[in-house]
Formats: structure tokens, sequence, C-alpha cells
């Protein structure tokens, strides 16, 4: 996008600016914008595939692997796109409003597969969702990197990140919670008909709430395009040179393994294990509920802590209480208390990692004296791809191998679904904690904000 206009971002000295309340709302539905649609896919697509569509098991593995990555790989372009664009509304923002329409658009095909055959359904399936995917970088790529355009301010931007988690958290709930309910009211006893419908409710709801951060948020740190708009390759090698992003994009995809794995089986582990199609509609909004109040959280509590520090403790005992469910299954209360505090725990984590990026940025006007906001928060976008492609993936493996059959898992089926639900999340958290511990920016936030603001004044740039 070449749009010229008299309105040009620009890099305003200082970073001590507040932000309203109605602009930090507006920036938290964005992420409620997106989960409307992203969690619906997160948490039912795979089971919309293989007991209602009638999708074939034992390819979807290889449809959600293959579908992620092709589209993955393409957000390192669209950060780039982002950073080059000029128009009236600045770099990010008018992204929020061209790609948000289409995005409804396919969420509802998506959960619409015809009866077709299977090779005519798996062909639906995987044009739908690879292009849904496309969509969802397309605004979401522009929808990240409008935090570090919005203010330089550490406690902002956790406020921020507090306010994204909670936008996520109030969409991720509304979807787990509501679209049993809904589909089965809005079908008729139709499900096919039910789940179309329910889609288009939340894609509709989803572009409203991106309309929304369009017109409340702004854009006041952004380098102009002409000057911020490095060759890609030299973009990239930039990108590969800031530490501080490597560890995020790492941190962010085995966190998104780990999600994507917990989303797709927990539907499966209700049903198969607890025997209790009802804890669906607990279980999966609880892991947005912990959200929430990890978003009101995460500013003291980071505050106090430091990021490495804060995210080491919280993953530490996220860990504990995962794995004290083990042995309580028979023992629903206790069974959903270690996971409420587990919850809790993990997503405090995550709550941090909004910021994480947003960090990334200024470590990379620090370092190189360019801020790439596209490129750089193209990662947190790849990460979330890469992780739910492989978490999803797995999933559909691990059912494949064990011989699933729709309603009626038993033997190897359960065992699978017992290791995808307790064993890997456990394994990525340890990973998650030792990956924080290579984090060294807590402390260094004002010096970088200080040379930042030294190089403007003098016209120059950082190195």
């Amino acid at each position: 996008m070449d749009i010229t206009s008299d309105v040009t971002p620009r890099v305003t000295p200082g970073h001590a600016v507040r932000l309203g309340w109605r602009e930090k709302l507006g920036y938290g539905a964005g992420d409620l914008a997106s989960n409307l649609s992203w969690n619906l896919v997160g948490g039912f697509l795979l089971y919309y595939y293989t007991d209602v569509a009638v999708v074939p098991v034992a390819a979807l593995g290889t449809l959600f692997l293959v579908a992620r990555l092709l589209d993955a790989i393409i957000d390192p372009a669209i950060g780039v796109l982002v950073d080059r664009t000029r128009s009236r509304w600045g770099k990010a923002r008018p992204y929020l409003i061209f790609a948000s329409i289409p995005f409804g658009v396919l969420g509802v095909l998506t959960f619409t597969v015809p009866d077709i055959g299977d090779t005519g359904k798996l062909i639906y399936a995987f044009l739908t969702y690879l292009t849904l995917g496309l969509l969802f970088s397309l605004v979401n790529v522009p929808y990240s990197s409008l935090l570090p355009m919005m203010t330089r301010d550490s406690q902002e931007r956790m406020q921020m990140g507090g306010l994204r988690a909670i936008g996520s958290s109030v969409g991720s709930i509304i979807v787990t919670a509501g679209t049993t309910p809904f589909v089965a009211l809005l079908g008729g006893g139709n499900e096919q008909r039910g789940w179309t419908i329910a889609t288009l409710i939340f894609s509709v709801l989803s572009v409203g709430f991106f309309v929304f951060t369009f017109v409340a948020c702004k854009e006041r740190y952004a380098l102009p395009p002409e000057t911020d708009a490095l060759r890609p390759g030299a973009a990239l090698r930039t990108l590969w040179g800031n530490k501080v992003w490597k560890i995020t994009f790492v941190y962010g995809v085995l966190n998104f393994v780990r999600l994507g794995m917990v989303l797709a089986v927990t539907v499966y582990f209700a049903l198969a294990v607890l025997h209790a199609p009802w804890a669906i509609s607990v279980l999966l909004p609880l892991v947005s509920g912990a959200m929430i109040v990890g978003g009101f959280v995460a500013p003291a509590y980071y505050r106090r802590f430091g990021k490495r520090r804060g995210n080491v403790q919280a993953l530490a005992v996220g860990f504990v209480f995962w794995a004290a469910m083990i042995p309580l299954e028979s023992n629903f209360p206790a069974f959903l208390t270690c996971y409420i505090v587990g919850t809790l725990a993990i997503n405090l984590s995550m709550v941090s990692m909004f910021t994480m990026v947003a960090d990334t940025v200024e470590y990379q006007q620090w370092r190189f004296g360019t801020r790439n906001e596209g490129l750089l928060s193209s990662g947190i976008s790849f990460a979330t791809k890469v992780g739910s492609a492989v978490g999803s993936a797995a999933v559909a493996y691990g059912l494949g191998v064990a011989g699933y059959t729709p309603g009626e898992a038993s033997g190897p089926a359960l065992t699978a679904i017992r290791l995808m639900f307790y064993g890997a999340p456990l394994l990525l958290i340890v990973l998650q904690a030792l990956t924080m511990l290579f984090w060294d920016l807590d402390g260094k936030h004002e010096q970088m904000a200080a040379d930042i603001d030294r190089a403007t004044r003098e016209g120059g740039g950082l190195t």
C-alpha cells in the first residue's frame, strides 16, 4: 500500500505519553475481535472436521500442519508490507478495516464444509483454512505492530498488554462457553446449520470490534516508511541480529504449541476421559478466564519481579499444579482446583509475551537505528501459527495413530489423549522457562529510551 497523504507517521521524542481509557480499551478490543474467530478455530475446528463435517481424520494432521506453515511463512512479508505502508490512516491501522471483513467471511466458510465427498471435503477444508490464516495475518500482524507505535512507556505497554490479554480472554470465553449451546439452539436439529449461523454471529462481532480499534487508536511513534523500510534482506538480517526478538520468538512458538494442543485435545479429554460433555464449557472458558485475571495482575507483578524472574516463577507454579491433576481425574473438584491454579500461573506468563514483542521494537531502534514494527511483530503471528499448527497437527496425528473413532475412544486412544493433555504441556512449560532464562532486557528500558531520544534530537541513528 503506497497511498500518498499529508499524514506521515513519525517518531516523537519522549516516552511518557499517557493514553486515555478509550484508546486503551480500543486496543484491547482488537484481540477480542481476533479471538471471536480464531479461538473458534483453535478450540472447535478439529472436532468440527472429525465429528460434524466427517473429514477423514487420517489426513487432518497434514492439513493443519501444511496449511499453517504455508501461511506462516507469509507473515514476514506482511510485516515488511506494514513497514512500507503509507496512508492517510498510518502504517498499521488501515489493515484493521480492509482485511477484517474478508477475514470474517472466511470464518463462516471454514465452518461450512459442503457434502462433496472425502476428497472434495479435504480440498475445501485446506483452501478455506489456509485462506483464513492468511487473512488472520493481514489483520493480526498490523494489530501487533500497533502497540509500539502507540506508546514507548514500559508500564503503559504492560497495561496495554494486560488489556489485550483481557480482550483475548473475553473473546475466548464467549466462544468456548457459548459455541456448543449456540450451535444446538440455532441449528434446530441441523448441526451444520447451527455451526454456520453461530460462526456468522461471531464474525459480524469480530469485524465490529476491529472497526472500534481502528477508530480509537492512534499511531504516535513510527519512523516514516521511506526511513524505516530497509530492503527485505537487510531487514531480515537486522531481525536475526536482534537477540531479544529471537528469545521472544522461541518463547512464543513453545507457548502456542502448548496452547494449541490443550485447546484441541480438551474437547476429546472431557468426552472420553472425564465422561463429562458439560466439562467442555467449563475447562475451555477457564483458560480465557485465567487470562483476564492475568491481565489485571500482570502490570504490578512484572513491575516487581521483571519479565525473566516473573515468568520463570509463574511457569514453575503452573508446572506443579498441572502435574498434580494427573491422579485427580476421579475427584473433579480437586482436579478443577489444580486446573484453575495451573492455568492462572501459565497464562500470567503469556500476558507478558505481548509486551515482549513491543520491547523488541525498542531494542531494534536502540541497537540498529530502525524500528521495523511490522516485521518484528510478524514474529508473534508467525509463532502463533507455527505453534498452533504443530499443536493441532500433533493432536490430529495422535488421534489418527491411536485409531480414534468418533464417539468411541478407548484403549490406545485414551492413552494418547492423556499424553497430549498432560505430558506434552508439562514438557513445553519446562522449555519455556529455560528459554526465559536468556532474557536480559529487564532494567534497560529507561536507558534505551534516553539513548533513542538523544539520537532523535541529534538527527542520527543508533549503532
